[in-house]
């Protein structure tokens, strides 16, 4: 029957083509059909869930300055009057307020109608009117609906629970073979893997054929047919989406990988081995490396966390303890840096070293995230004299990690300014559509009695192209071969032998 069919059955197959036009059917071609059709079935389990709370979370995370401002405007946006009043005087003003906790950071407004945001050593952000010194409010940088988008995209809400995997990347870089990994980022891994697996299969069983029928259709590539009724139109409205989606989607889902608990971290090494960060040489560092400053939502690029931040230099040449910047001189140093408005500072941190004696940190200032890959910018200044002891940028990334930060930024709807962030909408809806599409398709096509699986063949064949991409994302993603196997186990020894699991499967 042809509810049976796959959504885009070839139509060369003796039942997708009128007996008077048939053409016969390779058998191993029938089989390598419907056996991609049911791996794109089973990704599609996977990838479903996770497109739609990545498209959902992607929208809000996409316009977190307007959503924040609409639902945070009494702490968020100010009233210009005059000129800013001191840094110092705004960070005293806090201090002040806040008795029990100490100032770490600092961000400057990004425009003549935002306030100074101050963070805290216990993670909460103090707003400040730049025009009085009033403080406005403070609030947790992880709350709100932007804040939970942000932890259900990168996590899936929990940064806690841990799990101990063997590293790929200890073949070459040296370190421990088990490393902890965080397990809700690490589901999402997986789950995007899938979804690669779901744009893949989709686009080969898109992938116009040549037959007698076809030619008779005058069918399109990207042909909707709208005055077709049921499966066949939603067939043409999910698959023509879908193909606009596929190279979009593949890159997104790329660079938001840069981000993952177990890959990122391989492909970094990996990364840096092929193509070598340069970074330059600072002083000697204390504890504190680039990846403390990953805190009160201020985001690193994605594989500098090792960097360490370097100390200062406190005696004066004639031996007398020399005095700290104040911050409005560390503001007018960032002025004549360059840096980017909206930029923060994060202030020095200092410690004892093993034999006692007093390290002293440096003034870190950093671009804001999101930014384009070459806005990518820190500068560490001596906290004492203010010259400029390390500078990283994106220009020391390698060729590799350069691209793929670049893809990040993309990703994230900066790289092209307003342009990219009208084009990510349009994925994240263009997403949206699809899945839902796929969803009325199957019920749709759904048979009485079953859960709507497409037939399995008896002799499963994917075909040799197939195989090599699925053998290729097994060894780059070894964690998502693991899924699949067990997938496939399931499939074959466990389903297939079940007599009702064969029916509710859809199994022959």
């Amino acid at each position: 029957m042809t509810e049976d069919l796959p959504f885009d059955a070839p139509a060369n197959t003796p039942e997708a083509t009128p007996a008077s036009t048939a053409v016969p059917a390779a058998p191993s071609a029938s089989r390598r059909w419907r056996s991609i059709w049911r791996v794109h079935f089973y990704a599609g389990m996977f990838a479903i869930p996770f497109l739609l709370l990545m498209a959902l979370t992607g929208l809000i995370i996409l316009y977190t300055q307007p959503l924040r401002d609409y639902t945070q405007s009494e702490l968020r946006t100010v009233t210009p009057v005059g000129e800013w009043v001191s840094f110092d005087t705004q960070e005293q003003a806090v201090e002040a307020r806040f008795t029990n906790s100490s100032v770490v950071s600092m961000t400057t407004p990004t425009d003549r109608e935002h306030s100074t945001i101050f963070g805290l050593d216990n993670g909460v952000e103090v707003f400040v009117d730049p025009y009085t010194a009033e403080v406005l409010g403070r609030a947790n940088p992880d709350g709100g609906i932007v804040g939970l988008s942000n932890r259900l995209h990168g996590s899936l809400n929990n940064f806690e629970r841990m799990i101990s995997l063997p590293t790929v990347s200890a073949l070459w870089d040296d370190g421990p073979v088990m490393r902890d990994y965080v397990i809700g980022d690490l589901i999402l891994e997986v789950l995007g893997v899938w979804t690669l697996v779901l744009a893949i299969t989709g686009m080969f069983l898109w992938w116009p054929r040549k037959s007698v029928n076809r030619v008779r259709q005058g069918r399109g590539w990207l042909r909707i047919r709208l005055a077709k009724q049921g499966r066949a139109r939603w067939r043409d409205l999910h698959a023509v989406s879908g193909v606009v989606l596929f190279p979009i989607l593949v890159v997104t889902l790329i660079s938001g990988l840069a981000w993952s608990t177990y890959w990122s971290q391989n492909f970094a090494s990996l990364a840096n081995e092929i193509s070598a960060n340069e970074w330059p040489d600072a002083p000697p560092s204390g504890q504190v490396t680039k990846s403390d400053l990953d805190r009160l939502g201020n985001h690193i690029n994605w594989n500098t966390g090792d960097i360490p931040i370097p100390n200062s230099y406190a005696t004066e040449p004639d031996g007398t303890q020399a005095a700290p910047l104040t911050l409005d001189s560390v503001i007018e140093l960032a002025t004549l840096e360059g840096m980017k408005p909206g930029y923060s500072v994060y202030f020095p941190s200092n410690d004892v070293d093993d034999a006692g004696n007093p390290v002293y940190g440096t003034f870190t200032l950093s671009n804001s995230w999101p930014r384009k890959t070459g806005e990518a910018r820190d500068v560490s200044l001596d906290q004492f004299t203010g010259e400029k002891v390390q500078q990283v940028d994106g220009f020391g990334l390698g060729s590799v990690s350069y691209t793929l930060d670049t893809m990040v930024s993309w990703h994230m709807g900066t790289q092209w300014g307003l342009a990219s962030r009208i084009f990510m909408t349009v994925l994240c809806v263009l997403t949206i559509w699809s899945t839902c599409s796929a969803l009325v398709m199957y019920w749709k096509r759904r048979r009485k009695g079953s859960l709507g699986l497409p037939r399995r063949p008896v002799d499963v064949r994917m075909g040799r192209r197939l195989t090599i991409v699925a053998v290729l994302l097994g060894i780059v993603f070894p964690q998502w071969a693991v899924t699949a196997l067990i997938v496939l186990a399931l499939d074959k020894f466990v389903i297939r032998k079940v007599p009702r699991l064969r029916v509710a499967f859809g199994q022959r």
